[in-house]
């Protein structure tokens, strides 16, 4: 439509309706669709009409009239045909409308010529023919305009003027009264042409906004699905796509080797060179990943630097051996990032369906086995799931399925290592070690413990039983005359992300009664570089006096700056670097580094792992205050500590009754 197309509100600009250039496009479509039949009609009723007046009135002109009407439809289809044998999408619309109003007032003209050459001479007959004629075909064009009111209005606005005009002429009052009901039709007419293009405007629009809604949801709903199935650092499939991707093997049945990629010195370029370095490492190992498989292999990024394929596996796993190798030498070339060459590597665990696994659920957690196995052999290597790690993830398995069971029957036992003044040999401090003796499996590790308790969810019930024990020998050890030592326990960065340990700990404490400050947190040496949400827990427990210790460290790549803004008040040096110091030079120059960096930054250090007297020497020659370690207590249960605090309390007695 123009500006003065009826479809367009008054006032509205033009270029500001929505979706503007589909409804004109649709408006010219169905124009020209309806095209060859107005043109049919028109001149066949101009013939039919010229017969019917000629012979009632014999007018000279007829003939003439009516060829000029043919000529102008044949000059429209002629238009029409040239304009179809081009190309749709190089049609400019806006042209296209105002060429059809031009020909529609053109064609609306030549039809005004019948009532105007009968002005001062209409006859009775002749003139009821005439109104008859012009009202039918302005009619015709009415109907035609119900998409497009402008061609319309511009055809038969002139033929009813014209028909107005000649009656009105004629002077008497029956002409007055068809001429004025001519010219309230032509009225009626513009109104119900525009109403009817305003409806079909406003239907367009509707349809259009909903299909356009309808496209956007869709275009949404795609994002979100491709959101929620990949991983927004690499592109590639998540962790949820994974699961669906396994299960969807699993129903086909068919025979497939899974293949658990992680990178080996990840860790190490996040803590030296920053995670903007250490995303695009990421990016750069998912593209040698893609590299290295076939289409029909699937790549996933389970999180961090884990990834995972799924591997056709018809041929007994031998083409995903050679892919993993082919991994494996992928990721041993340098990684230069932002001119920055690092040295990653890949280690990659593979276990095969059905050979290692029953069901696909069983699969991951044989390539996970068989992965930390090649990690222990020394990393850069492939390690197959085998009979040996079957062994070592029943045990596993079944350790995770008894775990709840073992905290609620109290079968998990916590006992506690002392820790030493170097100087005076006092008992300052101890540290609680989870022990649990399975009748069947025997000793199960710590390590093994932890692991179940990760996997099966149930870390926040491990802080709670552990802190319960510490808080229960505290308050023991104060009733028996012990004030002064701490009791510590370990929480890993990961429990302060997915769990409550916080809470637990604050009310543990507030339920026992205890002094905050003889109440110790010991957390790992990367925590100091998964600050997110850690750093505030942290401060929360200092803040109520709550002591935190950073545990193994030297062990790990600590940032100096975060280290000092963080609020720990311990550093315990990690018992790898306490072995054989008496022997090695080197070992002892370096952990005189640390203990003197312990110092200048106002920290108490605490050599762990001290085992014998010649590294005890070597500990208190380079200014370290504090020990733990078997040289000077051996884990044993809280009676035992109490004992012990309740002897030293007597001694000390004694000695003021003697004085």
């Amino acid at each position: 439509m123009g500006a003065t197309d009826p479809g367009v509100a008054r006032g509205e600009p033009l270029g500001e309706r929505p979706h503007l250039r589909e409804i004109r496009a649709e408006q010219l479509t169905i124009a020209l669709a309806n095209l060859p039949t107005t043109l049919i009609s028109s001149v066949m009723i101009a013939i039919s009409g010229a017969i019917v007046l000629n012979i009632e009135g014999g007018y000279w002109w007829i003939p003439w009239w009516v060829a000029a009407v043919i000529v102008v439809a044949m000059v429209r289809g002629l238009w029409l045909l040239r304009l179809r044998s081009g190309p749709e999408a190089t049609r400019d619309t806006e042209a296209c409308l105002k060429q059809l109003g031009t020909f529609a007032l053109l064609a609306g003209l030549v039809w005004s010529a019948v009532p105007l050459m009968q002005i001062g001479g209409i006859e009775t007959m002749s003139g009821a023919l005439t109104a008859f004629l012009m009202a039918g075909i302005s009619a015709g064009a009415l109907i035609q305009s119900m998409t497009l009111a402008q061609p319309g209005i511009l055809f038969f606005t002139p033929i009813l003027l014209a028909t107005t005009g000649t009656f009105l002429a004629q002077g008497d009052l029956a002409c007055g009264v068809v001429g004025a009901n001519t010219l309230l039709l032509l009225v009626m007419m513009i109104l119900q042409a525009r109403r009817g293009s305003a409806r079909f405007w406003q239907g367009e629009e509707a349809r259009l906004s909903s299909q356009a809604l309808a496209r956007s949801l869709n275009e949404s709903n795609r994002k979100l699905d491709y959101l929620a199935n990949h991983d927004s650092l690499t592109g590639l499939p998540n962790r949820a796509a994974f699961n669906a991707e396994l299960s969807a093997r699993e129903a086909q049945g068919a025979a497939l080797a899974l293949a658990v990629v992680d990178l080996d010195n990840f860790k190490l370029i996040n803590d030296t060179h920053g995670h903007l370095v250490g995303d695009k490492v990421l990016i750069e190992a998912a593209v040698r990943l893609s590299r290295a498989c076939q289409p029909s292999d699937f790549i996933a990024r389970l999180g961090g630097d884990e990834f995972a394929i799924i591997i056709d596996a018809a041929d007994d796993g031998k083409r995903a051996e050679a892919l993993c190798e082919r991994v494996v030498a992928a990721m041993e070339r340098p990684f230069v990032t932002d001119g920055i060459a690092s040295p990653v590597g890949a280690s990659i665990g593979l276990a095969l369906f059905p050979q290692d696994a029953a069901e696909l659920s069983g699969l991951f957690a044989a390539a996970d086995m068989a992965l930390y196995a090649a990690k222990e052999k020394g990393k850069r290597r492939v390690s197959r799931f085998d009979a040996e790690l079957r062994v070592k993830l029943q045990r596993s398995q079944r350790i995770e399925a008894e775990i709840g069971d073992a905290l609620a029957d109290g079968h998990l036992n916590v006992v506690f290592q002392g820790q030493h003044d170097l100087r005076t040999g006092a008992v300052i401090g101890h540290e609680t070690l989870i022990r649990w003796f399975h009748p069947e499996l025997g000793a199960i590790s710590p390590p093994e413990i932890i692991a179940a308790v990760r996997s099966a969810d149930m870390g926040d019930r491990l802080t709670a039983f552990v802190a319960a024990e510490a808080c229960r020998l505290l308050r023991a050890l104060t009733h028996a005359g012990d004030t002064t030592s701490t009791v510590a326990i370990n929480i890993s960065p990961g429990e302060f992300l997915t769990g409550k340990p916080v809470d637990i700990l604050l009310a543990t404490i507030d339920r026992f009664a205890i002094r905050p400050d003889r109440f110790e947190v010991e957390v790992t040496e990367e925590t100091i570089h998964d600050l997110t949400g850690v750093g505030a827990e942290l401060r929360r427990l200092v803040d109520t006096g709550v002591r935190i210790a950073i545990d193994d460290f030297g062990a790990g790549h600590s940032s100096l700056v975060k280290l000092a803004s963080l609020p720990f008040g311990r550093l315990k040096i990690d018992r790898s670097l306490i072995a054989g110091i008496d022997a090695s030079e080197k070992n002892a120059q370096l952990i005189a580094t640390l203990i003197n960096l312990g110092t200048q930054l106002n920290f108490t250090v605490l050599a762990e792992g001290v085992e014998t007297p010649a590294e005890a020497d070597m500990l208190s020659r380079y200014g370290c205050t504090e020990v733990q370690g078997f040289h000077f207590a051996r884990p044993v249960a809280a009676k035992e500590i109490l004992a012990r605090a309740r002897d030293d309390s007597a001694r000390v007695e004694r000695l003021k009754r003697i004085s």
